[in-house]
């Protein structure tokens, strides 16, 4: 069996931030560690860029970042890569997503769904553990962050170009796990739209999607063999039939 673990919308600021320059930042993760450790991957939605940058772009709602030196909370969290197609990866432009990036190699965590341009962004996401390999693609809603041709920002959700996006995977991957930020806030169902997404991506080929963005647990379905989630939290256990062990909230 192979373990992977999923969060959505982690921001390490504010409270934690404040904690984390105190030094006073572990115990805060104590509750949830342990699930962190069982997994074989863990892969965080990064909900926003890691920097000191004050370049804000232009946009409704809150612009949120944290600082730099953060990113050794994923570290303690046993994550390896994390997904940053989402809402707020792009609060503060270019500069924020670099120093981002810069951050993330110090501490030896990859990312997927974010880059320089298009092409950076909508690149699959590979890993291979047992002679198995997975294929993650991550994708969000259409907002202000999102990039459509040369310039920097997250992957958007465009059903035909996931589509050929997970064919292509297909090609050599066991298992495909589609991550989409996107949804209603605060809303305890998925909405027929997104329902209908997901459903798609199944049929298209992907074994698993994972939701987040509604910062709420709002769904789960078993849906032609493959099962697609909206949670806070999920950690799943993939092996052959890719089965989801259990979810819990943050």
């Amino acid at each position: 069996m192979i373990q992977i673990g999923f969060t959505g919308d982690f921001c390490p600021w504010m409270r934690i931030e404040e904690n984390f320059k105190n030094d006073s930042w572990k115990p805060l993760f104590e509750s949830v560690l342990p699930f962190f450790k069982e997994n074989d991957l863990n892969i965080l939605d990064l909900e926003c860029p890691l920097t000191t940058s004050t370049s804000r772009i232009s946009k409704t709602g809150p612009h949120i970042k944290a600082h730099p030196d953060t990113a050794e909370i994923l570290n303690y969290l046993n994550c390896a890569v994390v997904a940053t197609a989402n809402n707020h990866f792009k609060d503060y432009d270019w500069e924020g997503m670099k120093e981002t990036y810069d951050s993330l190699k110090k501490h030896d965590i990859k990312w997927f769904g974010s880059g320089e341009n298009l092409n950076e962004a909508s690149k699959t996401f590979y890993w291979e553990k047992e002679d198995t390999k997975f294929a993650f693609i991550n994708i969000a809603e259409n907002e202000w962050t999102t990039t459509f041709g040369a310039e920097p920002g997250c992957h958007p959700i465009d059903l035909a170009s996931v589509f050929n996006q997970i064919q292509e995977a297909k090609k050599t991957a066991d298992f495909i796990v589609v991550i989409v930020h996107g949804g209603h806030e605060h809303y305890d169902l998925p909405s027929p739209r997104m329902k209908k997404w997901y459903r798609f991506f199944v049929d298209a080929g992907a074994s698993a999607v994972i939701a987040h963005h509604t910062h709420i647990i709002s769904g789960f379905e078993v849906y032609n063999e493959a099962q697609f989630f909206i949670a806070l939290v999920i950690s799943a256990l993939i092996g052959k039939e890719c089965e989801i062990f259990h979810g819990i909230k943050a």
